[in-house]
């Protein structure tokens, strides 16, 4: 192709647009026809690739209009990848409900190793566990807290710092438990039977 009709077309005659255009448009159609993107048909990124075309003559330069096609090719090429990064930076909506290629549903295709019975329970037992401590006084929560902590020697920290009889913290610690016992074993036989 003649440099004077990428130099006329730099310029903005019309036919020499044209010219260009059909010039490239061979690798227009062989680029369009390998990419397949939800959204676009084959008119669409033909049409993308024109305007990628009109809007790259002009950016030609004159020192380099032996290499004019490929540049444009170039743009051309750039244009498409730009669009196939867009279309597919946007996931696909789909339902859970929907249907594969195999016609089988997405949901029948869930599997889980998890057990929703025993999720349920552990989740039910943490609450009643937490009811219970809830209804606890202060003084009840703060020696089941030490004794928590430190089983073999929380209740010695805690007569100590309370200024308290060991036997005495003992008895309330035994006493308290008693009490979350009792709380949990009668609310296991109002629900659920655990």
């Amino acid at each position: 192709m003649n440099d004077n009709i990428f130099l006329l077309a730099k310029n903005g005659n019309k036919d020499a647009i044209e010219l260009v255009i059909s010039t490239v448009k061979p690798f227009i159609f062989k680029q369009c026809g390998k990419m397949k993107l939800q959204g676009y048909d084959f008119d669409d990124l033909c049409q993308i690739s024109y305007e990628s075309v009109v809007k790259n003559i002009p950016k030609i330069k004159k020192d380099h209009l032996d290499t004019a096609p490929s540049f444009l090719m170039k743009c051309i090429h750039n244009t498409l990848k730009y669009e196939a990064r867009r279309a597919l930076s946007k996931p696909e909506a789909a339902s859970i409900e929907a249907e594969d290629k195999d016609g089988i549903r997405y949901s029948e295709k869930l599997v889980s190793e998890d057990d929703t019975e025993k999720i349920f329970f552990r989740d039910y037992q943490s609450s009643v566990v937490k009811e219970a401590y809830a209804s606890l006084n202060l003084e009840e929560k703060t020696i089941l807290s030490f004794f928590i902590t430190d089983p073999y020697g929380g209740l010695k920290r805690y007569s100590e710092l309370y200024n308290t009889d060991y036997r005495k913290s003992r008895y309330l610690k035994d006493k308290t438990l008693k009490k979350m016992k009792t709380f949990l074993e009668s609310s296991s036989d109002d629900d659920f039977d655990l």
